[in-house]
């Protein structure tokens, strides 16, 4: 009867009289379990990735948008276009399950210039209450308050990448910009989000 050490002294004699194939069948297991953990690595660096993104955001966010729907079901022909109105703000606001809402416009088709400087980008105007909803840290200044949409002030918190455009080098808390000829005092800045830079102002 063959012992144990016979067994494993008849496998290392076959692998050594074959080593290429043994190699190139070790080289074979090797690379597929690599490959195994690579994917399995990227799809888990992804998944983390999306959700630090989320969190940046904000939990439990749903964001409502206008568009078009069928106005009869399953028929696409009769499709129409469905605008979102400050009514429909104050609607959803009263939710029972809604524990908080902003309403958000934004262009992109705006002029900004300050006094050392001229720009564009986005412009969001918003409400005070979307800091409690959204992760908008400050870098310097303020934001938004209930005062500035009670008195109707122009004010702006300036996104990371339009305040280095509009004010390079530069304090912009205190300063002034006007968009589209209307004048905003600037009242707090963004650090770099990491997502894309915002403007954000109140409505």
């Amino acid at each position: 009867m063959r012992t144990v050490v016979d067994i494993f002294a008849q496998i290392f004699r076959n692998l050594w009289a074959h080593k290429l194939r043994s190699f190139l069948t070790m080289f074979g297991i090797a690379w597929g379990v690599g490959s195994l953990l690579l994917l399995v690595g990227v799809g888990e660096g992804f998944r983390s990735g999306n959700k630090r993104e989320m969190a940046e955001f904000g939990k439990d966010i749903m964001f409502l948008f206008p568009g078009r729907a069928p106005a009869v079901k399953g028929n696409m022909n009769s499709a129409r276009s469905y605008l979102l109105t400050y009514n429909d703000y104050l609607d959803i606001r009263k939710a029972p399950n809604v524990r908080n809402a902003a309403p958000m416009i934004s262009r992109s088709d705006l002029h900004e210039v300050s006094e050392f400087a001229t720009g564009s980008g986005e412009i969001i105007g918003a409400e005070p209450q979307l800091n409690e909803i959204s992760f908008l840290p400050l870098k310097e200044g303020r934001w938004l308050n209930q005062l500035d949409g009670d008195q109707r002030r122009n004010v702006i918190v300036l996104g990371n990448e339009l305040q280095k455009t509009l004010f390079p080098g530069r304090p912009a808390v205190g300063s002034f910009v006007l968009i589209n000829g209307l004048r905003f005092e600037v009242v707090g800045s963004m650090p770099h989000l990491g997502r894309g830079d915002n403007m954000w102002l109140n409505m």
